[in-house]
């Protein structure tokens, strides 16, 4: 039998992982529609050697900036 406390626990693990996940899906929306703009001229069948390497570098940038953005945010929660 659960006790009071584990489902207290198991539902808060349950809504951080949904937290975690729409979180996630919000970054690959923002990805998804930034680097699109920016790099497909027109949408086609297929996207070009340029298209791609625009995509490929975009999302890196992306990537890059949050990690910094998440570590200066991580440093300046540690400081206090």
């Amino acid at each position: 039998a659960m006790d009071a406390k584990t489902t207290k626990e198991d539902v808060m693990a349950q809504v951080k992982q949904e937290v975690e996940t729409q979180l996630m899906q919000d970054i690959y929306n923002s990805i998804t529609a930034k680097c699109f703009k920016s790099c497909v001229g027109k949408p086609a069948d297929r996207l070009d050697k340029a298209e791609q390497t625009c995509l490929a570098k975009c999302v890196d940038r992306f990537l890059d900036s949050r990690q910094v953005v998440t570590d200066t945010m991580i440093d300046r929660g540690s400081r206090k």
